[in-house]
């Protein structure tokens, strides 16, 4: 493995959402590109992952983040829990006859983060998706005893998401470590820059939190994942993001 020296065990971060396809994956792969720029290891988990059929597992999240950082480790450690059907996590458990359990989870990650200096978990869906019939997202991020960092829409939509997302990490009491805007779509025309433009003005008097971005929209990312990576990875969004975390690890 890369890059063996410890800032301290335990260093570890969970990228949420908004919603599904927001962009947590993207956020997730080029924090970690970032990371290692600075010299760190770092280690990937993608705990849960729906949608994934066995002819397509290569192209699965947490294959892409596997591939991204170049990791040693199974994709079963790096994803203890894929499901077939495309459905909200306990629905898609309670398709397959099986059951997510926390507490695997938190052994699995307990394994990478004692191997490596940052550990960069990708969550599912929004925080109050449901994982198993008690516990949610967040229970989860809980659970990792983990800070968060959201990660919500750029354009129109994106206020009154982020907004809620954010109060129900807070009434949880899970650290916060930064909103990342992520662009879904190209700004196309001046309409779209201002509700861009006024979505980050709000979100950045309202969030009370640290507000990153817009990160920059890459058409080619489904055809070239890695390549659109590396090249956000150097962006000032996400070289800010690294060293946010960087500053909460000590």
């Amino acid at each position: 493995m890369k890059n063996r020296k410890h800032v301290r065990r335990g260093a570890g971060v969970f990228i949420t959402g908004t919603d599904t396809g927001v962009g947590k994956t993207l956020v997730t792969a080029a924090l970690a590109v970032a990371l290692e720029r600075l010299g760190r290891s770092v280690g990937v988990m993608k705990p849960i992952e729906t949608g994934v059929s066995v002819s397509k597992i290569e192209r699965s999240d947490a294959a892409r983040l596997r591939a991204v950082v170049e990791s040693e480790e199974t994709l079963g450690a790096i994803c203890p829990y894929q499901f077939e059907p495309p459905v909200a996590p306990l629905a898609a458990a309670h398709a397959e006859r099986r059951t997510i359990d926390p507490g695997v989870i938190r052994q699995v990650y307990r394994l990478l983060v004692s191997r490596y200096d940052y550990v960069v978990v990708e969550g599912i869906g929004g925080v109050r998706v449901p994982v198993t019939p008690k516990a949610e997202v967040m229970d989860l991020i809980a659970t990792l005893k983990l800070p968060a960092i959201v990660v919500g829409r750029a354009g129109l939509g994106g206020i009154n998401h982020a907004l809620l997302t954010i109060d129900a990490l807070r009434r949880r009491r899970i650290p916060l470590l930064a909103l990342v805007l992520n662009r879904t779509e190209p700004v196309r025309s001046a309409m779209m820059r201002l509700q861009e433009k006024t979505t980050i003005e709000a979100l950045r008097k309202r969030a009370g939190l640290r507000v990153l971005g817009p990160v920059a929209y890459e058409p080619g990312l489904a055809r070239s994942f890695r390549r659109s990576v590396v090249r956000l990875a150097r962006m000032s969004a996400m070289t800010a993001l690294a060293g946010v975390v960087k500053s909460s690890a000590r």
